[in-house]
């Protein structure tokens, strides 16, 4: 039995949110408070960066002609900026202890969390996004080479606000950002 590309969705979701849950109570359910300067410019950059993110993909994608679904955009917005952020983290933290059984660096905890993220990362949207979403990329966009050095600023500066801050409620709101935009230009259903 072939599952549907909702139901592939939704049940990518739960194992995230239970991952998450299990792994992240504390972190998802209170917030780190210290607003140090370093953070606000963090989180600054961060919302400049998506927003530029907004930009190129706007500017490298189409719709197929497809119609907006509300519902869709809602449930992908939240579901997805949820799920994945906390399956990016359980990579980052994976990274993070097994480079901590050879070293106390934190540069080179955060470095090894980093590619740790940034490998799963490419392997979910490689191996299963790639696959399940509709025909989207304008191949002939003078923005689309921006792409890829966008998503790695995107995810660098995640990464750090996660690494200094443990802050996942601020990502939840960014990566949700992000996939609204994505949705917006592709337009695609969840609900069949």
């Amino acid at each position: 039995m072939e599952w549907s590309i909702p139901v592939k969705i939704f049940t990518y979701w739960l194992i995230a949110i239970v991952i998450g849950l299990l792994f992240f109570r504390k972190e998802t359910f209170s917030y780190n408070t210290t607003f140090d300067l370093r953070r606000k410019v963090l989180l600054a950059a961060s919302l400049v960066i998506v927003a530029f993110n907004a930009y190129v993909y706007s500017n490298s994608t189409f719709d197929g002609g497809r119609p907006l679904d509300i519902a869709s955009v809602v449930l992908f917005t939240v579901g997805n900026g949820i799920a994945e952020t906390f399956l990016f983290y359980a990579a980052f933290v994976l990274g993070e202890k097994l480079a901590g059984l050879a070293t106390g660096n934190p540069w080179i905890l955060f470095v090894t969390g980093f590619v740790f993220f940034m490998v799963y990362s490419g392997l979910i949207h490689g191996l299963f996004w790639i696959d399940l979403l509709p025909e989207h990329v304008n191949q002939e966009s003078p923005l689309k080479p921006l792409f890829m050095p966008t998503q790695i600023l995107i995810a660098g500066s995640w990464a750090l606000s996660f690494f200094w801050y443990r802050d996942l409620p601020s990502v939840f709101v960014l990566h949700g950002l992000v996939d609204l935009t994505m949705i917006l230009n592709v337009k695609f259903s969840l609900l069949g």
